[in-house]
């Protein structure tokens, strides 16, 4: 198996595209396409995100992530993670997150228990508390040292989006064509 920084622009679109819809569900109504129109329109456009995927042997995709720096560029942060049906590779989410914890300056954040421990058998052991009840789990070269020295992170405004798409039916339609042609060209190798 082997981690894949998807830089090609279509590829990169199909696995976003993916990967939102697997994260969101398909019965998310727009949260998935705004989603997608945040991360390529603010997050991309500044080089501030990566989409990351986990190939297995024969090369088809078994786990897609994405990754945004931190606003001083010293970490990343893990926005979404999502594993994909596999045959050959067991839990391909958590062995992504392994892989990314041991080569990135990596940040996740567990909502609940259970995410926590999932991340802490991926190699993420050092966890503090977050003001909005979030566990921040640091991977061993993420370089903050406590919780008062964690970057902020970067992301953007959700609603912000659904509000450009209600006023401007273009951009609505360009991101949905391009969110539909990402799905339907989602690669089986890379």
């Amino acid at each position: 198996m082997r981690v894949v920084n998807v830089k090609d622009k279509a590829l990169r679109e199909a696995c976003l595209a993916r990967l939102c819809v697997e994260v969101f569900g398909r019965e998310a109504g727009i949260a998935p396409l705004a989603s997608f129109a945040g991360t390529l329109g603010i997050l991309m456009r500044q080089e501030a995100a990566q989409v990351l995927a986990l190939a297995d042997r024969d090369g088809r995709p078994v786990a897609l992530a994405l990754l945004v720096l931190d606003a001083e560029g010293r970490s990343m942060e893990l926005a979404m993670l999502r594993g994909l049906p596999s045959e050959s590779i067991i839990q391909p989410a958590e062995a992504l997150v392994s892989e990314l914890a041991q080569k990135a300056p990596l940040r996740v954040n567990a909502g609940d228990a259970d995410q926590q421990a999932m991340f802490t058998r991926c190699g993420i052991e050092r966890w503090f508390d977050e003001p909005r009840g979030l566990r921040v789990g640091l991977g061993p070269r993420h370089p903050a040292t406590g919780p008062d020295d964690l970057p902020q992170s970067l992301g953007f405004d959700q609603g912000a989006i659904i509000q450009s798409f209600k006023q401007d039916r273009e951009v609505f339609d360009g991101y949905k064509q391009r969110f539909v042609t990402g799905l339907e060209n989602f690669p089986a190798t890379l």
